[in-house]
């Protein structure tokens, strides 16, 4: 699982009051990256998120409720993976450019993804390039 993308483990703080997960600190972003901009998706059951690459962007990617299924591409290698991520696996998955990625909810209950970008949208260059993997 993650040969693709590159796995960053959180490590939570428990006490009496609940949990605090740090999901992304600068020091794990790429170098010279910076945070573009920082969104929830909320999916419903048989949703499909992504099913496109960036060329420029790095994304970041956790999930706060729920479970999905993911599937990866590396356009250079040509190589394809899926596995499934799910709030209590405490892990951010960082996507590369060209990596082609998407995000199925197969379950019930929502979905709820906390994505960070190192590039804001623009719809004037979106760095957007649909292929369907999932």
């Amino acid at each position: 699982m993650g040969r693709l993308g590159e796995f960053i483990n959180i490590n939570p703080y428990q006490d009496k009051r609940g949990m605090l997960k740090k999901i992304i600190m600068k020091s794990q972003l790429q170098e010279s990256s910076e945070i573009g901009e920082v969104y929830l998706l909320y999916s419903n059951q048989n949703s499909v998120r992504g099913n496109h690459y960036h060329k420029k962007t790095y994304e970041y990617f956790t999930i706060i409720s729920g479970s999905a299924k993911v599937a990866l591409k590396d356009l250079f290698q040509g190589e394809c993976e899926e596995f499934y991520m799910s709030a209590e696996d405490n892990v951010v998955l960082m996507v590369p450019p060209y990596t082609v990625h998407a995000f199925k909810n197969e379950f019930i209950n929502p979905l709820i993804i906390l994505t960070v970008s190192t590039k804001e949208y623009s719809e004037y260059d979106t760095d957007i390039y649909i292929e369907e993997i999932l």
